[in-house]
């Protein structure tokens, strides 16, 4: 009957090395302990190579593999390579890495609160300021960019808390909804925003617009959630001057305020506000309406001078 080897019972001490050697890739393991057929035995003393195991062996044989295991210098788990230190600096750079980009969000996220639907500064209680934006209404083809212009080459503008973050509109949203800027409320992953649209025409014969029921119904073209609102809530509409304000409650994509207005050449401006229905009120319905409220626009020489 084939006697096993001895074995110390005293479990090793872990260390900082042969814990971070169960993390994959970092540093080298020990093969991991297999059939007795297929182990070679340490090198015995005196450079002799030990005998290989094998089915079939004699008792005399196995014993011998065993005292030869029992003399081997025991393994330093301490011990570390050139390799494994490489490996445990790169993790320790990969850590640190990672918490800084927790504390430091990527600028997309950082439009959505540092983490991406927390509270924000109105929630928190720091004070709120307020400051005017100045939007430039650049052509279709011109996109991705943020900082509006300055008050002298602006066609419209608006009033924007501290606590809300700009966002660029992409090729889709400049081209074909014709969105010229964009604020989202941080904390609220793009719930709650506010955009100026900027259209030129009413349809391919060129027609102006003129502010009714037509000229919701293009820029719900564009926005899908809007056209649902539309169609599944209720619409009512007020004249302000040169304005006219839509307002669009109870529908399943969410509550909408829209300013419109024709400038001096006949593009028509949008200001539409957005939130879903449960979050128009409070402190969020009246920052809303500051923002509809400050909305106005600027006579221009042409269209994009």
């Amino acid at each position: 009957e084939p006697v096993p080897a001895p074995r110390d019972s005293t479990p090793p001490t872990p260390t900082m090395f042969t814990m971070a050697a169960t993390l994959p890739g970092v540093a080298r393991t020990l093969p991991p302990t297999g059939s007795l057929r297929s182990r070679r035995a340490p090198r015995a003393k005196g450079g002799v190579g030990a005998p290989i195991l094998q089915a079939g062996k004699t008792d005399t044989t196995f014993r011998a593999l065993a005292r030869d295991v029992s003399d081997a210098p025991p393994v330093d788990a301490t011990a570390v390579t050139r390799r494994e230190a490489f490996s445990l600096a790169a993790l320790g750079a990969m850590m640190l890495g990672a918490m800084t980009d927790v504390a430091n969000p990527a600028p997309a996220l950082a439009a959505y609160g540092a983490d991406a639907g927390g509270t924000s500064a109105e929630g928190s209680g720091a004070d709120v300021t307020w400051r005017v934006f100045y939007g430039a209404a650049d052509p279709p083809a011109t996109y991705g960019y943020l900082g509006g212009t300055t008050k002298d080459k602006a066609k419209y503008s608006y009033d924007v808390p501290s606590d809300w973050v700009e966002e660029a509109p992409s090729k889709v949203e400049k081209g074909a909804g014709g969105q010229d800027s964009r604020w989202v409320k941080s904390g609220s992953r793009g719930a709650i925003n506010v955009k100026c649209l900027t259209l030129n025409r009413a349809g391919e014969d060129g027609a102006a617009f003129d502010l009714t029921d037509k000229a919701l119904q293009a820029i719900a073209g564009a926005d899908s959630k809007l056209q649902e609102s539309i169609n599944s809530g209720t619409v009512s509409s007020t004249k302000d001057g040169d304005f006219v304000v839509f307002t669009i409650s109870g529908g399943s994509g969410g509550d909408y305020a829209a300013k419109l207005t024709i400038d001096n050449t006949g593009r028509l401006f949008v200001f539409l506000a957005s939130t879903p229905s449960d979050k128009y009120k409070g402190e969020t319905k009246k920052t809303l309406d500051r923002m509809l409220g400050s909305f106005t626009t600027y006579k221009s020489v042409s269209q994009f001078v």
